[in-house]
């Protein structure tokens, strides 16, 4: 049985993803994001797609490995097998659909 998805949950699997970094990298990274692209933490979920292009264009292929880890976090979150979605913003968008 799936759960909902939260806000919570969705920055969980992020901050769960981008430790595979490092906890200094992870503070660059979002330091990065709210100085240079104005990115509030809190409101990342509400902006997922923008989130993912700023990380593509920050992370360049290395993305692909971050996303994995974002939809692997999300998937042990939410007990869904999220294997079907092409990308973390699409999979949050159909999680958060089936929620409302």
């Amino acid at each position: 049985m799936s759960k909902p998805i939260s806000d919570e949950i969705i920055l969980d699997a992020i901050d769960k993803g981008l430790s595979s970094l490092g906890e200094n990298p992870k503070q660059a990274v979002w330091y990065y994001l709210e100085k240079d692209y104005k990115f509030n933490r809190n409101k990342v979920p509400e902006n997922i797609e923008a989130f993912e292009e700023t990380l593509k264009n920050l992370f360049g292929l290395g993305y692909k490995f971050l996303e994995a880890l974002f939809l692997k976090y999300l998937s042990e979150s939410t007990d869904e097998d999220l294997h079907r979605f092409n990308t973390f913003a699409e999979c949050v968008r159909v999680l958060r659909q089936k929620t409302q």
